[in-house]
């Protein structure tokens, strides 16, 4: 179930949809991202225990502005450093719910391939930065008006 939705969650500099809750606003979010950011660069991790360490810092429910303390940003990708796909294993077992999707990412995996490519070209015509698109996938919204343009 991974491989199909690491398209979806990476477009758009990254969703980080899953990776918190009761966002805020946009701005207190990329103030949240910007502050983890900050703190990794510090630790600058680079084998596992130092990777354990920094997502240890702080508890799974102590969210900054509702944001995950481990999400953090690298250029314009936004992205959990501790990910399978980054390692051997998923670091963020035990720490946060990895088997989380959200309505839209569950659903988008059910559809075939002309389905996913339109909503892939419907989200590009949109034009969001990763936070926009990142909120607008967690609350559904961009699920709902792509599924009310049917064609």
């Amino acid at each position: 179930m991974t491989d199909k939705l690491t398209m979806l969650c990476q477009i758009n500099g990254g969703c980080m949809g899953c990776c918190g809750h009761d966002f805020i606003s946009p701005d207190k979010i990329r103030e949240a991202i910007r502050l983890n950011t900050l703190e990794f660069n510090e630790i600058k991790p680079k084998v596992t225990a130092q990777f354990i360490k920094f997502r240890d810092r702080a508890y799974p429910s102590d969210l900054r502005h509702g944001v995950c303390r481990n999400l953090i940003q690298h250029e314009d990708q936004i992205f959990c450093p501790l990910h399978p796909t980054l390692h051997k294993k998923d670091l963020r077992e035990g720490h946060c719910d990895i088997h989380h999707l959200c309505k839209t990412a569950r659903e988008f995996i059910t559809w075939d391939d002309e389905k996913k490519k339109r909503f892939l070209d419907f989200v590009a015509s949109k034009k969001l930065d990763n936070i926009e698109f990142s909120m607008k996938m967690d609350n559904s919204s961009l699920l709902e008006e792509f599924d009310l343009q049917k064609s």
